[in-house]
C-alpha cells in the first residue's frame, strides 16, 4: 500500500478511536487469545485496526506512532483497560 493510503487509513481510525470502539476491538482479539504476558500487545491491536491498510510491520509501527495519543486517551476513559508503556 502506498503511504498515501496509509495516512489516508491513519486519519480514518484517529477519527473513530472512541472509548467504546477501542474497547470493542479489544474484547475482540480477548476473544481470539491473550498475548505473551496477557492481554492484548498494541501491536497486535494496531494490525488489527488498520487491516490491510499496513502490509509490512514497518507501517504497523508508523501508524502506531501517530495513533498513541489518541489511544492512550481513548484507554484512559475505559476502566477496565489499563495502558502499559515499556522503555
Amino acid at each position: 500500500m502506498d503511504r498515501g493510503r496509509l495516512e489516508q487509513a491513519v486519519e480514518s481510525l484517529e477519527a473513530r478511536l472512541t472509548p467504546a470502539y477501542v474497547r470493542a476491538q479489544v474484547s475482540e482479539l480477548l476473544r481470539e487469545g491473550e498475548d505473551v504476558g496477557g492481554g492484548v500487545n498494541a501491536f497486535r491491536l494496531m494490525q488489527h485496526l488498520l487491516g490491510e491498510a499496513a502490509e509490512r510491520d514497518e507501517q504497523v509501527i508508523w501508524a502506531y506512532a501517530r495513533l498513541k495519543p489518541a489511544l492512550g486517551a481513548a484507554l484512559e476513559q475505559v476502566p477496565s483497560l489499563y495502558y502499559f508503556e515499556g522503555d
